[in-house]
């Protein structure tokens, strides 16, 4: 902008002299002038940017490699400015460099040094050649244009050197901010070249416990930081690094710190060019405490499988334990029961004529004994082989199965009128006979506690709660109050007495111990002289109305 004004106020300055010694002398001063003010302006330019030994330990050239489009535009911007003042030149003349001032500007602008001394001797070449008289001619008829091409020429220089630093300044800032981000970080990096290294960051020489990079580049072959052990497979990491046969690599080893303490490394490798010959350059994590967690966890898990196959030892015996309980009540208790039980009907059917008052009371009592006690080791046997044995996975048609028990129950006391609902299409999955189990243990309690009701009924159905598929079993019997309802699936716990409802409060727990076998759910909701229900869920598959298991 300076040399646009300049050089337009001064031409007009010449024209209103006449004399020719007058306009040499003025020409010679104002191009004299116009160095002088260029030269304080290039000196200043070109010492506002430090120099690149400031910026940098490592010596870096001149950015004169711009890309071929950004040079390529450079040398396109004096041919437009040629274009339009060649289209105007009856109105922009006598002023022969007043488009090419801002052209070569913003040509040194775009394409750096390059591209604004290229955009610089083409501008001169087409000023002086179709603009400057005499005009088709290299050849020059007056002394201030020798002063106007200097004048121009040594701008063009100026503003391609300023553009040229003012990218260096530019390029070395984003330097300064990538090295303080190199530097500051707690990740090792590092730059290895025929088995040294050539750089590496002050977080890599704290991991290997060196006060800083200078101690290890180019001095520390990258064997002294590896264990013994590892030194053959990270030096052939490295040779297929530098060979090419592979790009990124990812491994692990055991370093030695500086003195001699080994720790775990994870390092990250990638091959690349540096100063023209094959390098690897990566980075280095210190994983140690990682590794130290790891081998904890492991011991733990060990000593966890450990215990878990103690408790399966120990289970194992006390399922054996158990066997042998469940042979000796099947077996050893059954037989004394069966002949108390047998010679009790003996005496009944021989001598009860002659039994009189509470001779024959006492005998009727030590029968119905016998008969309670047959009935709890039933009781004991099914709840020791619902928790014992494998699961099997039937596929069991729920409704089906209620109206069948539901029917078997009324037969048994067909003086009862008990009315029953149950919902078609319900369908699980599990082991059909346990399951069957539950629903009949369940329909059993609803059939015996609505004995005492005007109307019973029992309803058999499912529902969804919170996404769960519940199944349902529901009467307007005795209930219960909600207080105790913990004690419902507790062995022999009873929360109405023998001479209300007979039972032997295994029933219950029996169906809890299945129901959670199968990964699923009991619970009961009821209120005293309103009823009560039993719902319970099977995580596998089950079906409501309408869905297929």
């Amino acid at each position: 902008m300076f040399a646009a004004l300049w050089i337009f106020f001064s031409d007009r300055l010449l024209i209103s002299f006449a004399d020719p010694a007058t306009i040499a002398r003025i020409s010679t001063a104002k191009g004299l002038t116009f160095i002088a003010v260029t030269a304080v302006l290039l000196f200043l330019a070109l010492n506002i940017v430090p120099p690149e030994e400031q910026w940098s330990a490592q010596p870096a050239e001149i950015n004169i490699r711009t890309g071929p489009y950004r040079l390529l535009l450079a040398v396109l911007i004096p041919i437009i400015a040629f274009d339009l003042q060649w289209t105007f030149w009856a109105v922009i003349s006598p002023y022969a460099w007043f488009l090419f001032f801002p052209a070569v500007f913003f040509s040194s602008w775009i394409g750096g040094l390059a591209g604004g001394m290229a955009a610089t001797a083409l501008s001169v070449s087409l000023v002086w050649f179709f603009f400057i008289p005499p005009q088709f001619s290299f050849t020059l008829e007056h002394p201030a244009s020798i002063f106007s091409i200097g004048v121009f020429t040594g701008m063009g220089v100026l503003f391609s050197l300023i553009h040229e630093r003012l990218r260096i300044a530019e390029r070395k800032a984003a330097d300064i901010c990538f090295r303080c981000l190199v530097e500051q970080s707690l990740v090792g990096m590092y730059i290895v070249q025929k088995g040294f290294f050539h750089y590496v960051n002050s977080g890599f020489a704290e991991i290997f416990g060196y006060d800083s990079p200078a101690e290890l580049i180019d001095l520390l072959p990258v064997r002294d930081l590896v264990a013994v052990e590892d030194r053959e497979r990270v030096a052939e990491n490295i040779r297929r690094h530098a060979a090419g046969e592979v790009t990124d690599m990812r491994y692990g080893f055991t370093g030695l710190r500086r003195d001699g303490s080994p720790i775990h490394i994870e390092a990250h490798g990638r091959a690349f060019s540096f100063n023209g010959k094959p390098a690897v350059i990566g980075i280095v994590l210190d994983v140690t405490e990682r590794k130290q967690a790891e081998a904890k966890i492991h011991a733990l898990n060990a000593e966890l499988e450990h215990r878990v196959g103690q408790r399966t030892a120990e289970l194992t015996a006390a399922n054996r334990e158990l066997d042998s309980f469940v042979y000796a009540v099947s077996h050893d208790l059954r037989a004394p029961l069966r002949a108390m039980s047998g010679f009790s009907q003996a005496l009944v059917e021989d001598y009860g004529e002659r039994l009189e008052g509470e001779a024959r009371v006492f005998l009727d009592q030590i029968t119905l004994a016998g008969r309670k006690m047959g009935e709890l080791i039933d009781g004991l046997l099914t709840l020791s082989r619902s928790i014992r044995g494998e699961l099997r996975c039937d596929t069991l048609d729920l409704s089906a199965t209620a109206e069948r028990l539901l029917a078997e129950l009324s037969r048994e006391e067909p003086e009862r009128r008990v009315a029953w609902q149950v919902e078609p299409g319900l369908s699980a999955q599990g082991d059909a006979r346990m399951i069957e189990r539950v629903l009949y243990n369940l329909l059993a309690n609803a059939w015996k506690f609505t004995a005492r009701t005007a109307e019973p009924r029992i309803r058999v159905f499912a529902e969804a709660d919170d996404g769960e598929r519940l199944f349902c079993v529901a009467d307007n019997g005795a209930g219960f109050d909600m207080a105790h309802a913990a004690k419902l699936f507790q062995p022999f716990q009873r929360l109405h007495r023998q001479d209300e409802f007979s039972g032997t409060g295994i029933g219950l727990a029996t169906a809890q111990r299945i129901i959670n076998r199968h990964g699923g759910v009991i619970r009961a909701e009821g209120s005293p002289g309103q009823g009560a229900t039993f719902s319970f869920s099977l995580p596998l598959k089950s079906g409501g109305k309408g869905e297929q298991p």
